[in-house]
């Protein structure tokens, strides 16, 4: 398997170096950055397989960084800030990155989120013939592409991050079948995910809004005191 490349953007240079050593003892190249602008001119000439940033940095901050990638790029994208208010996390969140760690943080913890992210977009890529069958679906005005992974509304696409089509194919998939927010985070980040259930209404918010923007008629159900669906 070719190796992983991962850009590491923070400005205090030693937890960039703690950061370096950790993933690449884990088999990861790793490339450093001291400030957004720097890993955007970067990420123009060469794209990488994941971006671990942080928020408080000069030229050109972590929101910004991550507003600028999602125009272009789904690559998956982990927050490491020393940020901890709600109103921080949930705005990384709704700006498309997959993770937030706050600071201090457990480089171990890091690599398993890290490991847990890789270990998803795997699973996707390796769909059984069955889950090929089943590639295209649709709900009303929607029509959802696993193979090509594309949203569509009314024939026209609208972005999404990775997780966000995960949970969308999930709910079209079983259309009528209520989940419950442990479910989706099993079904989604996966069984051994550190975080809280609030991650869940932080994405189901995002697509949302949306789906809002481009007026579908297909629309995501909250089962109050359970989870969401999708009513066929």
């Amino acid at each position: 398997m070719e190796q992983r490349l991962l850009y590491v953007v923070d400005d205090e240079k030693q937890i960039r170096e703690l950061l370096k050593t950790y993933l690449e003892k884990e088999g990861y190249k790793v490339e450093l950055f001291e400030d957004g602008q720097e890993v955007l001119d970067r990420f123009s000439e060469q794209t990488c397989d994941m971006l671990i940033i942080d928020i408080m940095m000069p030229n050109v901050d972590g929101y910004t960084l991550c507003r600028e990638i999602r125009k272009t790029s789904e690559v998956p994208i982990i927050i490491v800030s020393a940020k901890d208010e709600e109103i921080d996390r949930i705005l990384g969140l709704e700006l498309g990155s997959d993770d937030y760690i706050s600071k201090p943080f457990s480089p171990r913890e890091l690599i398993v989120r890290v490991k847990n992210i890789f270990r998803r977009i795997n699973r996707s890529q390796q769909a059984t013939p069955k889950e090929v069958d089943v590639d295209q679906i649709h709900c009303k005005d929607l029509i959802i592409s696993k193979e090509n992974r594309t949203v569509l509304i009314d024939h026209k696409e609208i972005k999404v991050t990775s997780k966000e089509f995960d949970l969308l194919f999930l709910l079209i998939k079983n259309k009528n079948m209520a989940f419950s927010r442990d479910t989706i985070i099993e079904r989604i980040w996966g069984y051994d995910y550190f975080g809280e259930t609030r991650q869940v209404d932080h994405l189901i918010k995002r697509l949302r809004k949306k789906m809002l923007e481009a007026n579908a008629q297909c629309q995501i159900e909250t089962v109050w005191g359970y989870g969401y669906k999708i009513s066929g």
